[in-house]
């Protein structure tokens, strides 16, 4: 048959319906199930989406490719009384093993000046060094979203915090030997760790928690990341200070590290014990991997592809403004080492309040596309504020944590909803790939811009001038794809991504069989016919931003 070219609009539907049909392959519709999946494919919501209306998307991909919810309630009575404490030991253990992460993520920037003295390094090899752990994280992400596990985490768990501890170990010996090259050997193991940690908790949370309390166990997941986050920023100067030894904070995040780790041995010899006794039929099930065709990444929307894009430069410019925050406060507002990093911790502050709050907010109001567009608002004007004004800076920063507590929600569970359940793992997976390669580049950036300030203005309250007006530009960068978001929502989704909880079945109902046309469109053995010249576009351009954030990584390292 001739080429349709079905996601371009040049065709009808029925032309696209009537090449399909002769593939072979089912057309669903908004009233069928996908694929010939059954009612037992999405137990937990009543429009065929189930999973996908919750206000935590990272979750979702690991809820449908699950077990069916007849197991898993065998499974359950398999564990008796002691379901629920198993549950909260589950709980806690999944948020506990991430913590040596966290903590340790922020030590760096509020040591950046001592740091740069000590091993002699410019800012743009600060630059380099902040970004080896995003560097490393833009290819594990995707990885792992195509090899997704629905509950054997304890393997992967333990090589994680394995990692993380290593890799904090070799940073801690690195500062007595003042060796720049071993502690960017360190980061490296600490951001191969640090990658996988994040998938292993959501997979943890999902298999135990799935449709039952599974929003507010990820608000309580980000809440504990961010309070981790808030402490290091805190603690790093005073603990260096009461010990004489800048060194001292990077030993503390090695023994954090190290609790983490202990903590995982304890959630491996209770999954042991579970599965000793489990009927191993469910154990199987509940261990079998998630299929997923790579195909489908060449029927992505192009509303994806935006958020994609978003990710990249909001994304970038969060991450990397929390790695350079402290000094900043220091130079520019003339705060010494200690009240420069507890002021800088504040930018970490409303994610902990906010985040859970957001959660309920998204399910019941919607507003994903303004929350976002406001994120991205938010970001430019508390750059504008911190870079070009003496405003105090807690203004700037509570500014900056305000956008940083609703974007990051607002795309996830946003991407959530426009991609099928089966392809969702991946699609998350490249967006954080996009972000942390916006990191790395806008690390770089940054780390140049300021050498260049520096050299001119000898390290004054100006020499982030250069930086700062990229940081602004950067952001009204990122509104304007937010406003883009925002109106190919409204024009194209039927207001999907804004709508409310009554509206948004209706919403999808109008969406639903283009979310899951892609499933067919793979399945059917002429799948190139469907595929557009325009689809490997997103893709080539991620490989060429991934390379160049590689190259400039290298550059700068050496």
């Amino acid at each position: 048959m001739g080429r349709p070219h079905c996601l371009s609009g040049s065709s009808s539907t029925a032309d696209c319906d009537k090449g399909i049909a002769d593939s072979g392959a089912r057309i669903p519709t908004p009233d069928q199930p996908l694929l010939g999946s059954g009612p037992s494919r999405d137990p937990f919501g009543e429009d065929g989406r189930g999973s996908l209306e919750s206000g935590s998307g990272t979750m979702h991909r690991r809820i449908s490719s699950s077990s069916s919810s007849g197991d898993m309630t065998e499974f359950e009575r398999g564990l008796g009384q002691h379901q629920r404490g198993y549950q909260v030991l589950a709980l806690a253990c999944a948020l506990l093993i991430s913590v040596g992460s966290h903590y340790s993520a922020h030590t760096l920037g509020a040591l950046k000046s001592t740091i740069k003295k000590e091993l002699d390094i410019t800012n743009t090899q600060y630059g380099a060094l902040q970004s080896t752990v995003s560097a490393v994280n833009t290819v594990l992400p995707i990885l792992g979203g195509l090899f997704i596990d629905a509950f054997g985490t304890t393997s992967g768990s333990l090589v994680a915090t394995f990692l993380i501890m290593m890799g904090n170990l070799i940073i801690s010996i690195s500062t007595h030997s003042r060796s720049f090259s071993t502690m960017v050997g360190g980061r490296i193991l600490y951001g191969l760790g640090s990658g996988a940690i994040t998938v292993v908790q959501e997979t943890i949370l999902g298999s135990w928690f799935k449709g039952k309390g599974l929003a507010i166990t990820i608000a309580i997941q980000i809440t504990t990341s961010r309070i981790a986050s808030f402490l290091s920023m805190g603690t790093a100067i005073p603990v260096a200070n009461h010990f004489g030894f800048y060194g001292a904070a990077f030993w503390a995040n090695f023994l954090v590290c190290a609790l983490s780790f202990g903590i995982n041995l304890v959630y491996m010899v209770t999954m042991r014990r579970i599965h000793r006794s489990a009927p191993d039929r469910i154990v199987s099930r509940l261990r079998s991997k998630h299929r997923f065709n790579p195909r489908l990444v060449l029927f992505f929307f192009g509303l994806y592809w935006l958020f994609i894009v978003e990710s990249f430069t909001l994304g970038g410019g969060w991450n990397s403004f929390l790695h350079i925050n402290s000094e900043l406060v220091k130079l520019r507002f003339g705060a010494n080492d200690s009240v420069a990093a507890w002021s800088a911790s504040v930018s970490q502050i409303m994610p902990i309040f906010l985040v859970p709050f957001l959660g309920w907010f998204f399910d019941v109001f919607g507003l994903r596309t303004d929350m976002l567009v406001m994120s991205a608002g938010l970001f430019t004007l508390s750059m504008a504020l911190l870079g070009f004004t003496m405003i105090n800076p807690l203004v700037g920063l509570v500014i900056f944590s305000i956008s940083l507590a609703l974007g990051p929600l607002a795309e996830i569970t946003a991407i959530s909803l426009i991609l099928p359940n089966s392809s969702l793992g991946t699609g998350l997976g490249i967006y954080k790939s996009a972000m942390n390669t916006g990191s790395t580049i806008v690390d770089i950036v940054v780390g140049v811009l300021q050498d260049r300030g520096s050299k001119t203005l000898e390290e004054t309250a100006h020499s982030y001038d250069y930086a700062m007006a990229f940081f602004v530009a950067w952001g009204l960068l990122s509104t304007f794809v937010a406003v883009t978001v925002f109106f190919v929502d409204r024009l194209k989704w039927n207001s999907l991504l804004r709508s409310n909880y009554n509206q948004r079945r209706e919403a999808l109902h109008a969406v639903k069989d283009r979310i899951n046309r892609p499933m067919v469109y793979v399945a059917a053995s002429n799948w190139r016919d469907y595929v557009h010249p325009w689809s490997y576009t997103p893709l080539i351009v991620l490989s060429v931003t991934l390379v160049i954030s590689w190259i400039l990584f290298a550059i700068k390292l050496a």
